[in-house]
């Protein structure tokens, strides 16, 4: 007959085990904050291309208004509920804005100034889910921002 042997300092210890956990763990915690983060940041910054969607994670009862100055380094959105400002992050670079007509042609808006700065940008958020109506100029592109989108 054969004698079956077994050995059994094979394996690893339970303090080898742990040390694996947590260096794993540490590592799952660093990782996941970092997309966390970025995912945040995405989140908060106001490009034209999220421009019609933005405050419709946050859109009062009445509406809001988005103002933008020192050619749109600055923007805040204004809760017309309770009038409050919230200042946003902006990617928006210096823009033209310009409003179509009804002829086809269509018209550069200049929209005055707010606290001693030329507004580069107002765009008013409806609670139907409408906005202002425009085309905005800016680099080499164009975007026409419809009147009407949805939530």
């Amino acid at each position: 007959m054969s004698k079956i042997t077994y050995n059994l300092n094979k394996g690893f210890t339970l303090i080898e085990l742990l040390i694996v956990i947590l260096i794993i763990s540490i590592f799952y915690f660093l990782v996941s904050a970092s997309f966390k983060r970025d995912k945040k940041d995405k989140q908060t910054l106001l490009k034209i291309e999220n421009i019609r969607e933005y405050p419709f994670k946050i859109l009062p009862k009445n509406g809001a208004e988005l103002v933008c100055i020192n050619s749109c380094k600055n923007c805040f959105v204004y809760n017309l509920d309770n009038f409050r400002e919230s200042q946003i992050k902006s990617n928006l670079f210096k823009l033209e804005v310009y409003i179509p007509s009804k002829n086809g042609d269509s018209q550069k808006v200049e929209f005055g100034r707010y606290r001693d700065n030329k507004v580069c940008l107002r765009f008013r958020y409806y609670p139907n889910g409408s906005t202002d109506t425009m085309i905005i100029h800016a680099k080499d592109r164009y975007y026409y921002i419809p009147s009407y989108f949805g939530k």
